[in-house]
């Protein structure tokens, strides 16, 4: 592909800035010229686009998660390497979005495994026990206790529609995942949170 004029990729600072906080049309130009090796364009997309990918890879993840910063920056890894894919039929940030989302989910599925085969392996008497989790679960405050209930497909798909705002049909087009199972497992999420809130409450009575 041919990279387009310097002219017509010039953004005037003023504009530079008011993109910071919005999707712009001129997204798709700065994508491909920073996949192409623009530092400057790959510079101006993380100012664009780089908090709303943390935030999002923070929610999967947790808060203050060590992977969490792996996660933004295998991203927009993944973003550059992809560029070609990119149509500009959605926003760059739902793309994005939906990158973080995938790559958080892979981090939390790989702690999982690791973490269930340190469990089977203690049980059979081979190495250390889990350490616990005592002091860390004293430093959440109840809601982030109550996400970490739920299993990464459930805390996905109600962050991204309860906190993020997305609809279903929107996570549907970002992840691949059928609608009825998004739903089944936001419904999942909602019912553990409700539950896991009543329980809250009768503890303080």
């Amino acid at each position: 592909m041919t990279a387009p004029p310097d002219d017509s990729c010039r953004m005037p600072a003023a504009v530079s800035e008011s993109a910071a906080m919005s999707d712009s049309p001129e997204d798709v130009v700065w994508l491909r010229r920073a996949a192409g090796g623009d530092a400057r364009a790959a510079s101006l997309l993380f100012r664009m686009h780089g908090a709303r990918v943390q935030r999002m890879a923070a929610r999967v993840l947790g808060a203050g998660d060590a992977e969490v910063d792996d996660v933004v920056q295998q991203t927009f890894l993944a973003a550059l390497d992809g560029a070609a894919r990119f149509d500009g039929r959605s926003a760059l940030s739902t793309w994005l979005v939906g990158i973080a989302n995938r790559r958080a989910l892979d981090a939390a599925r790989s702690r999982a495994r690791r973490a269930r085969l340190r469990e089977v392996t203690s049980w059979i008497g081979f190495g250390a026990a889990a350490p616990a989790a005592s002091a860390t679960h004293d430093a959440r405050d109840s809601a982030t206790r109550a996400l970490a209930e739920l299993t990464p497909d459930q805390r996905s798909v109600f962050v991204l529609v309860s906190v993020e705002g997305y609809t279903l049909q929107e996570v549907s087009d970002m992840t691949g995942i059928g609608i009825s199972t998004l739903h089944a497992r936001l419904a999942a999420a909602r019912k553990k949170l409700d539950a896991a809130g009543s329980g809250e409450e009768e503890g303080v009575r």
